[in-house]
């Protein structure tokens, strides 16, 4: 690691650590916390091109596993469940673009450049990838080819210029997946634990005299992988392996604790607070069905729909194509939002019905 970076990380770790410990014994979350999330999926092939749906998971599992609401808590072992963090931080995809228009926080660029992920390419669209959106204001998130070797990263506060700030995730780790070990989205809550101030759980001496600068997390000489039988022990005391910050499998990564919640949060306050502030409105996930009118264009038309809300919304939604004889012959679920382009399937020319929501249009196929 060059030296000037190594230097601002102990400044920024130091700084975490005296306001933790100063605000240790009133610490409470000020406000809710949402934090306005961008996707990159950068592709060259197209098993790197993501689903809507896979990108919905990742999104899902990262407001469970940030706030203490997902299932396998009652996994973590007695001895830490009193450490386990409450409620924290939460995440939506951004509705609005820096330029204030509406997005469905997902941008998906086609690229000629082969494992990108590793590569600088990926965080310049002149280059073959895509520009970060603000980082005062977007967690951006890069979903791209890792390498054979490297899940992903995650960036610590003034670790790299501001156009580099964010996540990146090789997406066969990406969300809800098909892998092995990392099946469950939670590479992306790692290594934004990463982006939110956090270090490993273990010593990078070996020698159990270094610490991740987190109280309630015990001392530990090294990594785990896989999912260990617990209990398991070194440096004097039982070792924390199931926590997010270590590399066990995905089914074996069951909690952060409040020490790592204060510093993730302190971390937001002091480094990056300008993504606490409400600027960017989110897609929403309605808890009923749309029931906004819509039209469509071309109409007729063969092979691309686009499709324009009378408001403007962004939400997650189904979007489902009928044929005369009420035969579902496409269906979308992800994100609606105005001026959305759908790239239909290959169907006989006729009349058919599009259906968003509980709102129904004739679409005519030539």
């Amino acid at each position: 690691m060059d030296s000037a970076v190594f230097q601002r990380l102990s400044e920024v770790n130091q700084v975490l650590e005296e306001t933790t410990r100063a605000h240790r014994s009133n610490f409470f979350p000020r406000k809710e916390i949402i934090i306005p999330v961008v996707i990159h999926v950068v592709w060259n092939i197209p098993e790197e091109n993501v689903s809507d749906d896979i990108i919905l998971s990742q999104m899902e599992t990262l407001n469970r596993d940030f706030n203490g609401e997902n299932d396998d808590l009652s996994n973590v072992p007695n001895e830490f469940q009193a450490f386990i963090a409450a409620k924290g931080i939460r995440f939506c995809l951004a509705a609005e673009d820096p330029q204030g228009l509406p997005t469905s926080g997902i941008v998906r660029v086609k690229t000629d450049v082969e494992a990108i992920g590793t590569k600088d390419e990926l965080f310049f669209s002149a280059l073959g990838g895509s520009d970060a959106w603000n980082p005062n204001k977007y967690l951006n998130i890069w979903v791209a080819n890792t390498g054979e070797f490297i899940t992903g990263f995650g960036t610590f506060p003034e670790q790299v210029e501001a156009e580099k700030q964010g996540v990146v995730v090789h997406p066969k780790y990406f969300g809800e997946n098909n892998s092995k070990n990392y099946y469950l989205g939670r590479v992306a809550v790692h290594e934004i634990g990463h982006y939110f101030g956090l270090y490993h759980i273990w010593d990078n001496n070996l020698n159990c005299d270094t610490d991740d600068g987190v109280q309630d997390t015990p001392l530990q000489q090294h990594a785990y992988e896989g999912c260990p039988v617990y209990p398991q022990s070194s440096c004097g005391s039982m070792d924390m392996f199931m926590n997010f910050m270590d590399y066990v499998d995905d089914s074996c990564m069951l909690m952060f604790t409040q020490g790592q919640m204060e510093r993730m949060v302190q971390t937001i306050e002091i480094f990056r607070p300008s993504l606490m502030e409400p600027e960017v409105s989110c897609v929403k996930v309605a808890e009923n069905e749309l029931n906004n009118d819509f039209v469509i264009y071309p109409n007729p038309t063969k092979d691309e729909l686009l499709i324009n809300f009378q408001i403007s919304i962004a939400e997650v939604g189904t979007l489902q194509i009928y044929n005369s004889i009420g035969q579902l012959v496409y269906e979308y679920k992800g994100v609606i939002r105005n001026k959305m382009r759908i790239n239909l399937p290959e169907l006989n020319g006729g009349i058919y019905f599009i259906k968003i929501g509980r709102k129904v249009a004739i679409l005519i196929l030539s």
